[in-house]
């Protein structure tokens, strides 16, 4: 009776091994809900970038203080390091000692605990974008023009959700919000629901002019440009208020 006793729980735990491991095979797939139904606002306009004043009754939020605090620091033209409570988080990139046009190998950290790897080349601009704290929870953004994602939680959020990239993480009412892609289609996720219509692009842009175009968020205002049915939107996204 007791080895039968220990055969199940054997069978248990390695049933429950193999469904965690098929949940991060196969991902959930995005629900779609209306911004006023996840308690959002949504605004747009058919104008171009240089008109927000004029739609939304300010100019393009730049970050507060307490935003910026919560930016990890750039340690070197490559690598990133943020300190959340106890712990520190920090990238570090495999070294190119050849200095060959290859992608490097890039390894996020956590109390010099690897927790997540990937790939990129640093071309114009580094892949490796930023460390942000998000309600304590900590995202990093990575892209180049090879892969474009989010880890958020130690979790990437394309295999998560099934997408091909992710963009531009930011925080609203503690939930985290995103641009993704998915076969050529642009939108909005939020909190793991996919909110508002698709686009044929969202502008993302990490350096140059382009730069200027891409998605901002500040002072619990997300915004950005995008082409919907040929024509040219601008979009604020925020939470009302009370």
């Amino acid at each position: 009776m007791k080895k039968f006793v220990i055969w199940l729980l054997a069978i248990s735990c390695i049933s429950a091994f193999v469904l965690t491991d098929l949940k991060q095979l196969w991902p959930s797939p995005l629900r779609s809900a209306k911004p006023d139904e996840v308690g959002l606002a949504w605004q747009e306009c058919t104008s171009s970038w240089d008109d927000v004043e004029n739609c939304f009754g300010h100019p393009v939020p730049i970050w507060d203080d307490a935003e910026k605090a919560n930016y990890g620091e750039r340690i070197d033209d490559d690598n990133l390091q943020l300190v959340i409570g106890q712990d520190i988080y920090r990238t570090e990139t495999t070294e190119n000692l050849l200095h060959l046009p290859i992608r490097q190998r890039y390894i996020l950290y956590r109390n010099k605990k690897p927790i997540a790897t990937l790939r990129g080349k640093f071309d114009v601009h580094s892949p490796n974008i930023s460390l942000q704290n998000l309600d304590g929870k900590v995202a990093w953004e990575f892209a180049d023009r090879n892969t474009a994602t989010v880890i958020y939680d130690g979790q990437d959020v394309r295999h998560l959700y099934g997408l091909d990239a992710a963009y531009r993480p930011y925080s609203l009412a503690n939930k985290l919000i995103f641009i993704g892609k998915k076969d050529d289609r642009y939108f909005v996720v939020y909190d793991g629901l996919k909110i508002g219509p698709d686009f044929e692009e969202i502008i993302i842009g990490y350096c140059c002019e382009i730069a200027l175009y891409s998605v901002q968020s500040g002072r619990g205002k997300y915004l950005f440009n995008g082409v919907r049915d040929g024509k040219y939107y601008i979009v604020e996204i925020t939470v009302p208020e009370n």
